[in-house]
């Protein structure tokens, strides 16, 4: 089974977001025990797993898009 989280992207798409994984003993992991901005763009996430106790981290990507337009407001 795979673990997912949702993230609303507008009223109506969901974008589902997987869960990482320990890289030892594949067991999921929920929340990071530690994050940081780094950069403009970057955010790093330290993990540690509670069933083996591996560390590690990973990095994510931020990418930013313009706002969507409002219609024009009808008379």
């Amino acid at each position: 089974m795979t673990a997912h989280a949702a993230l609303r992207v507008d009223a109506h798409q969901v974008r589902r977001l997987p869960f990482p994984s320990c890289p030892e003993c594949h067991a999921v992991l929920i929340a990071a025990a530690a994050s940081a901005h780094v950069s403009e763009h970057d955010v790093r996430h330290a993990w540690l797993c509670e069933d083996c106790g591996h560390a590690f981290t990973t990095t994510v990507r931020l990418s930013f898009r313009e706002p969507r337009r409002s219609e024009p407001a009808l008379s």
